[in-house]
Parts: C-alpha cells; sequence; structure tokens
C-alpha cells in the first residue's frame, strides 16, 4: 500500500507544478491585461505580447528537455524553473515599459517551460502503466485548479493593491506552490526509488528497453498531426480574454472575471474526464468527444443572450485545454509507442505552446482593428473542422492496423 501511495503522492507533486506553470503563468494571466494596458497606454494586443513572448519561450526550451534531463538532475531544472519563472513574475510588479514585459516574459517562459506540460508528462510516463489517462488527467487539470482559484482573486488585488503589487505576490505564491518538488524526493522514474510503474510486473523494465529499431516519425501523418497540435490549442487563447468579451458586451471586468473561473473549472473538469475516458474507451474516442463540447460551447458564446448563458459556455469551453494538454500527449504515446515519446512529444508540445502563443496576442488584435471578438469565435470553429478530419482519419487509420 505504501508503495502506490508513492506513485499518488508523484502525482499530487507533479499537480503543483503544473499549477504553478501552467495556471499561473498562463491560466490566470488573462485578468493582467485589461488594467496593465490601460496604465501602460498601450492597446491590448500589444500587452498580451508578453504572453506570447512566455510561451514561445516555453515552447523553444520544451524541446530540449530530454537532453537536459541527461546533463543535469531533475532537482537541478527544477531549481533553475522556479526561480526563473517566480522571478520574472516579480519584475513585472516593477515594470513600467511593455518591453521590460516582454523581456521579463521570455525569462518567465523559460523557467516555467522547465517543469511545465512535457517534464510533467515524462515523469507520468515512467510511474504509471496502469491508469496513466488518469493521472495524467489529474496533473494537468490542476493547472486549472490554480487558475480557478486564483482568477477572481487576483482580480479583487488589481482592484485593491494595483497590479504592480499584484504581480509580485503572484511571483512569491508561484515559488511556494513549487518548493514541494524539490525538497521532497522526486525523481524521472520509479526505479529510482526503488519501485516499479503502477501497474507494471517484473519484467516490465526488460521488455521496456527492447524498443527495437527506432522508425523515421517524419511521415505525412506526423506532419498533419503536428499541423493539428499548432492550430488546435490556439483556440484556447480565446479564454485568456474572457474579461475583454465580457466588457465588450457590457457586462463588466467582473462576469469576464468569473467567466475565466469558470473556462478554469471546465478545464479542471475535462482534464479528468478525458483521462477517464481514454482508460476506458481510448484517448481517440475520448479526444473526439472533448472536440465536440467545445464547439457547443461556442455557440452558446456567440449567443450569448445573458450572463448565466456566457458562464455556462466559458465552462464548456475550458474543454479546450482537455485537448491541448492531456488529448495530445495520450495521441502522441498513442500514435507512436512510449518508446518514440520523448522524442516526438516536446516537438509536438512545441507546436501547442506555439499555435496558443500567437493566439494571446492575435484575439487581442481581432478586437483592436475590428471592435469584435466574434470573428475568433469563427476562425475556431474552422479549426475545429479540420481537426475533426484529422483525428477521424488517425481513428479509422488506428482500426485498420489493429485489425491486421
Amino acid at each position: 500500500m505504501k508503495k502506490i501511495n508513492k506513485h499518488w503522492s508523484i502525482v499530487l507533486i507533479c499537480c503543483l507544478l503544473a499549477g504553478a506553470s501552467i495556471g499561473i503563468c498562463v491560466n490566470a494571466g488573462g485578468v493582467f491585461y485589461t488594467p496593465v494596458a490601460e496604465s501602460l497606454g498601450v492597446m491590448r494586443g500589444t500587452f498580451a505580447l508578453n504572453a506570447t513572448f512566455s510561451l514561445l519561450s516555453t515552447s523553444i526550451v520544451a524541446l530540449f528537455i530530454p537532453k537536459l534531463l541527461q546533463k543535469m538532475s531533475l532537482k537541478t531544472l527544477l531549481w533553475i524553473g522556479i526561480l526563473m519563472a517566480g522571478v520574472g513574475t516579480i519584475l513585472m510588479g516593477f515594470s513600467y515599459h511593455v518591453i521590460l514585459f516582454y523581456i521579463l516574459a521570455v525569462v518567465r517562459g523559460i523557467g516555467a517551460g522547465l517543469f511545465s506540460i512535457v517534464t510533467l508528462t515524462m515523469i507520468i510516463n515512467n510511474w504509471f502503466v496502469l491508469k496513466h489517462g488518469l493521472a495524467t488527467g489529474i496533473v494537468l487539470s490542476f493547472s486549472g485548479v490554480v487558475g480557478a482559484i486564483l482568477s477572481p482573486i487576483l482580480t479583487s488585488l488589481i482592484v485593491s493593491v494595483g497590479w504592480q503589487t499584484t504581480y509580485i505576490i503572484t511571483g512569491i505564491l508561484l515559488i511556494i506552490i513549487c518548493l514541494p518538488s524539490v525538497l521532497c524526493h522526486l525523481t524521472m522514474t520509479p526505479q529510482e526509488q526503488g519501485l516499479l510503474p503502477y501497474g507494471a510486473t517484473e519484467n516490465y523494465v526488460s521488455k521496456k528497453k527492447d524498443t527495437g529499431t527506432r522508425k523515421s516519425f517524419v511521415t505525412v501523418s506526423f506532419v498533419f498531426f503536428f499541423i493539428f497540435a499548432l492550430l488546435h490549442p490556439a483556440i484556447s487563447g480565446i479564454t485568456q480574454h474572457f474579461p475583454g468579451y465580457a466588457e465588450s458586451l457590457g457586462y463588466g471586468l467582473t462576469i469576464g472575471g468569473t467567466m475565466l473561473s469558470a473556462g478554469m473549472v471546465g478545464n479542471i473538469l475535462t482534464k479528468l474526464v478525458i483521462g477517464a475516458l481514454s482508460d476506458r474507451f481510448g484517448c481517440i474516442i475520448a479526444t473526439l468527444i472533448m472536440i465536440v463540447v467545445n464547439i457547443i460551447s461556442i455557440i452558446l458564446l456567440l449567443n450569448a443572450i445573458s450572463p448565466s448563458v456566457m458562464l455556462i459556455g466559458a465552462f464548456l469551453f475550458g474543454s479546450i485545454y482537455s485537448v491541448g494538454a492531456v488529448g495530445f500527449a495520450l495521441l502522441t504515446k498513442e500514435f507512436f509507442g512510449l518508446d518514440m515519446y520523448n522524442t516526438i512529444y516536446p516537438i509536438v508540445s512545441f507546436g501547442t505552446t506555439i499555435g496558443s502563443a500567437f493566439a494571446l496576442s492575435l484575439i487581442g488584435y481581432v478586437y483592436d482593428f475590428t471592435g469584435s471578438y466574434n470573428p475568433a469565435f469563427y476562425i475556431a470553429l474552422a479549426i475545429h473542422a479540420f481537426a475533426i478530419i484529422v483525428v477521424v482519419s488517425f481513428y479509422i487509420k488506428h482500426k485498420k492496423e489493429l485489425s491486421h
């Protein structure tokens, strides 16, 4: 029982890292867009570029995570990442020019990237054979937990003490949340602690080492999968503009902040759901279900006849994160195998983060130049159509391979 509990304690530690690297650095960042942009006298899209630079930095550093872990311990990697992300956020509270935000965003992005999705999913892949989808969903859903809790709190702090002090508080909180990961014995593999992966048998390790000849992963299927990974997560950028969207419809920032929180609650629950559905029906069916849920949410948001409808739409819109985080990690393992995961997923993660990064500022500019967020929703529906075609194609191909 103690050995089993150890596996789930690793999940808990990874949850805290996900909450800091994604929940704080990305999901709760939208509350700063409008107040800071107005304070600096710049357009929302211009200020939102800092989030774009941050995510770009995260996506680039993610490509090197497997190699970095070959040269340094996991604890060293975590210390570097936590300090860069935390201090970078704190210094934003002392910034009075948008260029400084861009520079600090890069620092924070590099730091967060060292203990974000790529590192976390590598850990979960090593620690879990059974319940892998559930464990992945739990870890990555915690980014939504932190985002949901912090969004209204940070909004209130901005109103009461100003965005400068709020940034300082946020950075300190980020470091505190991450401390258990470096103070406890977190390792990349259970074997380093004399354990086997959850659900593994004694001959699991020897089988895992026999991976055979590696095939080239640069195929037509991979190219379409990468395009899917590049475009689909861009839809998630809409969430960070919920405060601005609500304000543009005359509902005010309070409703917008609540919508952002509702989206993060949806983020939490749908990541748990997609993980459980994946363990039960397979990750392909689970991903398709989440895409359909997100389409329904967009329809509701486009027909925002009341605050309650907007909140329901925002809640369901959180399903976009389940695809971008959990879905792609599970699909990569499903389509390319565990032995190729550390090679392929950093590239896939690079695509998902790039898509999210540019979307944050582009959606801001959509509003700046059109006076409406509706075009962003229409583009999202088009991306969903492409995503369904890609996933269904992989599903058909997968079924054919299993039948032979």
